[in-house]
Order: C-alpha cells, then sequence, then structure tokens
C-alpha cells in the first residue's frame, strides 16, 4: 500500500488524486516485479543452457583427455553468466593413492592439453579440500592471502609444474569447490564470488558428475572391447607363430605384425622384428616395406652400427628405446644395408615409396629380442603399451616355435643315434652269433675228430687184411679167407657207422648256421640238449686245454618232442651250457689261485667241475634244466643278467648278448611258463605241452630264470 503525511486531512479531491496515484504505482511495481520474474527466468534460462552445452560436452567425451575441453567449456560458459574466473579445473581422485589428475585452464581460459599430478595428503590446501569430498560436503571454500597463498603458488609451479603468470597473480586468491563422486570442480579468482556463483558451481558438479559417470561406463566398456581386441590379436599371433615350423616361415613374421598393429589401431607406418643371439652375436632382422611387404631377412653384428649397438644395449636392460630420424638418417641407414650386402637395392627396402621426412623409431624389448614400430611422431604411452603387450605375445609364441625348433633338432640327434645303436646292436649281436658259430665249430672239429680216426684207423686195417686175405687165398687157405672177410665186413660197417655220425655232426653245423626261417617243427629235446652238451664241451676244450669238466644228462625217456626253432632254441641251449662250463671253469681256476684258509683251500681242491642237463615230463608240462656247480649267481646282480650288454667276464671274453638273446628267443614261445627266482647254479626252462594247455592261442610271457 501507499500512504502520506500532512498537516490537515485531505480533501475528497485531495484523495482521490493520491487514490489514483497509489492505482498507478500498484501497476508500476505489478510490472517490476514481472520484470524481476523475467529476468530471473532468462537467467536460468541462460544456466539451463550453459549447463546443457556442459553436460553435451562431458556426454561427447571417449578418452580422459578430453577433459580439458570440458574445463573450457565450464570456463567459458561463468564468462557468458557474467562471472569470469580465474582458472577452471577438473581434479579425479584416486583414493588409493591419495593423488589426484587435475586438468585445467590457464588464466584466460585457454585449456592445458595435459594433466598435472596434485597430492591429496601433503599440501595443507588440497588437503582439506580431499578431506571435505570423503565427509559428503557438497563445497567448500578456501580463501588463500598472505604466506597461504605463496606456499600454494610454490608448490602449483614447483612440483606440479602448473603455468601460472604471476602478474595476473593479486594479493588473494579463492577457491571455490564443488564435489561430485569421483572428483571435484575448482574455480578461482581473485576475489569471493556471491553465493549464488558457489550453489551454480555445485549444479554444475552435479550435471558433470551424471555425466562422468556415463563416461567412466563408456569407458569400462571401450575397455573390455580393447581387452576382447587385444585377446584376439594375440590368440591370432600365437596361433600363427604356433604353426611355424621352419627359418622359412619366418618370413611370415613382418606382414603378421603388420596386421595386428593396424588391428589394435597403433599408427606406424614401418614395423619389424630384431631377433637377437648373443651367443653368436648376430641380430636376425626382419622389417616390412611401407605398403606392409616383407624384406628378406638381414642379418647383421650386434655391433653394425650405432642403432643395432643401442638396440642391444637396451634390450639387455629391458627398457624400450626409442630414436629419432630424419629423411637423411634414413637414406643413410638403408644406404649402410645396400654396402653390406643386405639388400641389393634401394627399391627392395623402400619400395616405390619416398623416403619419410621424420621416422620415430619405436624398439619394445622382449625375450628373444625387440619388436620395432616406425611412425611419423612419437607413439603415446598407450600405444606404447599395446605394443608391449604384443611383444609379449609374440615372445610366447616365438619361444615356442624354439621349442619345437630344438624337439626337432633332438628327436633328428635321437634318431640318428637310435640308428647308429640299432646298426652296432645288429654288428654286436651278429659277433655273438659268430662267436657263437666259432664255439660250435671248435666243438665240432673236436667231436668230428673221432668218427674220423675210426674211419681212418678201420680203412688201415682194412687195407692190412685184404694183402693178408690176398695171400691167404693164394696158399688155398678158404676158412683164413673167409675168417678176414668177416673182420672185413665188419670193418666196412664201423666205417659207414662213423661216417653217418660224422655226417650229422656237419649237418648239425649246416642247421645252426643256416639263415633261420622261423619254421617251427617237432624237435627232440634230448636229442639236441646232448648234441649241444658235447659241441660246447668240446668247444671249450679246443680253447684251453687245461679245462677239464665232467658232464652227464639226465634225459625222461618219455619227454615227448616240443615244436620249436631248432636253430634258435639250440642257442638258447649252447649259451646256457657255456655258462655252466664258464661257471665251473672260474671256479676251478680260483681254487688253484686261493688263498685262503687250508680247511677252505682242501675243499677247493676237491672240487669236480660238473655240468648236468636233464629234462622232464611233468602233469601238463616239461622240464628242462641245466645245472652246474660253479660259483653260482651273486645276488646282488641277479637283475642285471638278462639286460643287453651285460656281462661279469673280463673285457674281450663276453658281449654281455648271450642271456639276452636267450630271453627274446624263450619269452616270444607260445607255451613258455615263467618261473620262479633266479637260481644260484639252476637255469630251468618250462614249457607247456601243447595238446593240453588252454593257452596255446596266448604269446609273449615275460621269462624269469
Amino acid at each position: 500500500g501507499a500512504y502520506a503525511w500532512t498537516d490537515k486531512e485531505l480533501k475528497e479531491q485531495d484523495l482521490q488524486i493520491f487514490r489514483r496515484y497509489t492505482s498507478v504505482l500498484s501497476l508500476t511495481y505489478r510490472r517490476y516485479m514481472d520484470l524481476k520474474e523475467a529476468e530471473a527466468q532468462a537467467r536460468e534460462a541462460k544456466i539451463e543452457a550453459a549447463m546443457e552445452r556442459v553436460r553435451a560436452k562431458s556426454m561427447a567425451m571417449h578418452k580422459s583427455e578430453q577433459l580439458p575441453e570440458t574445463a573450457k567449456v565450464l570456463f567459458e560458459q561463468f564468462e557468458l553468466l557474467g562471472e569470469i574466473p580465474d582458472r577452471i579445473g577438473i581434479v579425479i581422485i584416486n583414493k588409493d593413492s591419495k593423488e589426484g589428475d587435475i586438468w585445467v585452464t590457464d588464466q584466460i581460459g585457454k585449456q592445458l592439453n595435459h594433466s598435472f599430478k596434485v597430492s591429496l595428503k601433503e599440501v595443507t590446501t588440497m588437503a582439506k579440500l580431499y578431506k571435505a569430498w570423503k565427509e559428503g560436503k557438497d563445497s567448500f571454500v578456501i580463501d588463500l592471502s598472505g604466506q597461504d597463498l605463496i606456499d600454494w603458488l610454490k608448490y602449483t609451479k614447483d612440483y606440479v609444474k602448473l603455468p601460472v603468470d604471476e602478474t595476473q597473480i593479486k594479493s588473494r586468491r579463492v577457491q571455490q569447490t564443488a564435489f561430485f563422486s569421483q572428483g571435484m570442480i575448482m574455480l578461482t579468482s581473485n576475489e569471493p564470488v556471491a553465493d549464488e556463483i558457489v550453489q551454480l558451481l555445485v549444479r554444475f558438479a552435479k550435471v558433470f558428475d551424471q555425466a562422468y559417470t556415463r563416461f567412466l561406463d563408456l569407458q569400462k566398456a571401450e575397455e573390455q572391447a580393447r581387452e576382447a581386441l587385444k585377446q584376439a590379436s594375440l590368440d591370432r599371433v600365437r596361433g600363427k607363430i604356433a604353426s611355424m615350423r621352419s627359418p622359412e616361415d619366418l618370413h611370415h613374421i613382418t606382414p603378421l605384425i603388420w596386421s595386428e598393429l593396424e588391428i589394435l589401431e597403433v599408427p606406424f607406418i614401418r614395423c619389424g622384428v630384431f631377433i637377437i643371439d648373443e651367443s653368436s652375436s648376430n641380430i636376425q632382422v626382419h622389417l616390412t616395406t611401407p605398403d606392409g611387404k616383407p624384406i628378406g631377412a638381414l642379418n647383421l653384428p650386434t655391433d653394425a652400427n650405432e642403432l643395432t649397438i643401442n638396440t642391444v644395449d637396451h634390450w639387455r636392460k629391458k627398457k624400450v628405446y626409442i630414436q629419432h630420424w630424419n629423411k637423411e638418417d634414413f637414406v643413410n641407414w638403408m644406404q649402410s644395408m645396400i654396402s653390406l650386402g643386405q639388400i641389393q637395392t634401394p627399391e627392395q627396402y623402400q619400395g616405390y615409396s619416398k623416403p619419410p621426412e621424420s621416422l620415430d623409431l619405436h624398439f619394445i624389448p622382449f625375450k628373444q629380442g625387440m619388436l620395432y614400430v616406425g611412425n611419423i611422431e612419437p607413439l603415446l604411452p598407450e600405444k606404447i603399451d599395446l605394443v608391449n603387450t604384443l611383444a609379449e605375445a609374440f615372445s610366447i609364441a616365438y619361444a615356442r616355435y624354439e621349442d619345437f625348433v630344438n624337439l626337432e633338432e633332438a628327436k633328428n640327434r635321437v634318431e640318428n643315434t637310435l640308428s647308429e645303436l640299432k646298426s652296432a646292436q645288429s654288428q654286436l649281436i651278429h659277433s655273438e652269433k659268430m662267436a657263437s658259430l666259432g664255439e660250435l665249430t671248435a666243438g665240432i672239429a673236436h667231436e668230428i675228430q673221432n668218427p674220423l680216426n675210426f674211419v681212418n684207423n678201420f680203412s688201415d686195417v682194412s687195407v692190412d687184411l685184404i694183402e693178408e686175405m690176398d695171400e691167404e687165398m693164394t696158399a688155398g687157405n678158404l676158412e683164413e679167407v673167409k675168417a678176414i672177410a668177416d673182420d672185413l665186413r665188419q670193418n666196412l660197417g664201423k666205417i659207414t657207422s662213423h661216417g653217418k655220425r660224422a655226417s650229422f655232426i656237419v649237418r648239425g653245423m649246416l642247421e645252426h648256421s643256416r639263415t633261420n626261417t622261423g619254421d617251427k617243427k617237432p624237435t627232440d629235446i634230448n636229442i639236441l640238449a646232448d648234441e649241444f652238451l658235447r659241441l660246447s664241451y668240446h668247444g671249450l676244450r679246443a680253447k684251453d686245454k687245461s679245462f677239464n669238466a665232467e658232464f652227464k644228462t639226465e634225459f625222461d625217456e618219455d619227454f615227448p618232442k616240443i615244436n620249436v626253432i631248432s636253430q634258435d632254441f639250440g642257442r638258447v641251449l649252447l649259451n646256457l651250457i657255456n655258462n655252466a662250463f664258464y661257471a665251473c671253469a672260474e671256479r676251478s681256476q680260483s681254487a688253484v689261485s686261493s688263498k685262503s684258509s687250508e680247511a677252505a683251500a682242501k675243499k677247493d681242491q676237491s672240487y669236480k667241475p660238473l655240468v648236468t642237463v636233464s629234462t622232464k615230463k611233468l602233469e601238463d608240462k616239461v622240464e628242462i634244466r641245466v645245472k652246474d656247480n660253479g660259483n653260482g649267481i651273486p645276488t646282488n646282480i641277479r637283475d642285471k643278467i638278462f639286460q643287453p650288454f651285460f656281462t661279469t667276464k673280463p673285457t674281450g671274453e663276453g658281449t654281455g648278448l648271450g642271456l639276452s638273446l636267450s630271453y627274446d628267443i624263450i619269452s616270444k614261445s607260445p607255451f613258455f611258463i615263467p618261473f620262479g627266482k633266479p637260481h644260484l647254479y639252476i637255469f630251468s626252462i618250462y614249457f607247456l605241452l601243447e595238446q593240453n594247455d588252454p593257452r596255446k592261442d596266448q604269446h609273449s610271457h615275460p621269462l624269469n630264470w
């Protein structure tokens, strides 16, 4: 309402005028209020528009590097709203490290293109802000002046490395800060701002919080997508290199690296791999032309030039090596490769592209060498991280390739060694057979001498009888002639008998030496054992005239014929009997040279070597046994006697293959039955009788003696 003071009461006419005036005044005030409301709405619209611009800029972010642009937009919006700040900053807080990454404008609102690290615990000002953020406050104001201001400016300049225009700094500096979930927005001014501006900053922080949360979600999704892309790339690298089998396959390395760098969005114009071999002081270099085609492998000494020396030095230290080349440097390198004969022409190395005006070389270390990426400008740290991941995957895959190559080489060496061993084994087996044949031959020579002596003696006697018969016939003594004729007939019969005996011995020798056909036939084991017992004895006697031993047979007359390969089984018997005679001979020699007690010496002097071969028919099987009274088999070697090349005989007297071959021959018999533990003096072989054996179709039983 309106009122007025007067000296006297107003007349009605004056009251009418006053009423008209108050009516106009009411209309004016109402218009004033309308204008004020319109101005408030207009400012709110401006604020909303400013927030929308901040929101739009924030929503458009895809990388953290875009935060400076958002800070610049904030600065501009405060300017449009009539508040010109000294500086705008956005701080992203890391609670674990108690540090903040701050993106700010300079003091005229120009964006700074990278972040600065700021401690949240060592500096009083930032520590206060960090505490307010943890307490969940919406805003916080710090008014700096005097020494506090000096300390803050020194910190930002010397430690944060934040550019400060000291000409713009007044004696007072106020930091208005609004908080959001991930950090804070700071508005710096030389004088305190109105509460309305602080509240406006809070509203901007809330808008930014929503956009930044979305940005983090988007960043996380993009990171997951990048990780999936990276893993797929690494899997391709592993798979491709894992399929490499020869040095020629290494030519596929550089196109592979080229392809994966493109997929990982690493900027480059050239790439390659340096495989470093310190043992040979050599670097095998695989490079690409600018269009991604592989250049033949270059082989350079580790000290070929400055580049190779520095590359190897950084590789040893496991550090990234970066070098910048201009056009002249590049051309000089290419010419040096031509002079070393590593490439033939510039076109081979450069293709049809012109030499780059600028080239930054990046060498990323891995276990076997360096992964090389060349670009027209330095790679950002995150791109180098991607290349490092690729290098690690390449290293693992390449190690598998090296393992495969080494395995192939080892396999070839083993196969060559095995071939040589088989050849040596064949020669040793042949030598063993020849030794066996030599022993047989010696025995045969001794054995055949007896029937030959009989044949010669009876022939000589028969010649004398014929002369005597001629004389008696001349004298007419017919009775004497008949008696002499009877003697001649007996002599001829004996000559025939001993001749057949010699023929039998020769036939046995031929059967033993003839190539084994593998044919089995029913064999009289008694006859075979008797023959080889005698041949073995006479063979040993032929080699050592001082050797004497008794031998006897204990054959079962009902012993059936056994279906065996007689040559093979004869070799088994010969080995066993030879060992038995050898054991007897060894004990005989020890008895002669014994220095033991008198009682033991007397006992040894009464020792009589004896080898017995016996056969016996049991219920459903037959037994063949070779027994001697020698020293026996020591307990500690019983498990080794069938191992190839194991022998207790002195060097040159045995190959260690006799019992091993016997083991192979007997264990492959379908009717062999394993028997007990090794005996000291007895070797026994059991065979199931074929006609009574329910397992006659089975094969290969283990051999025990």
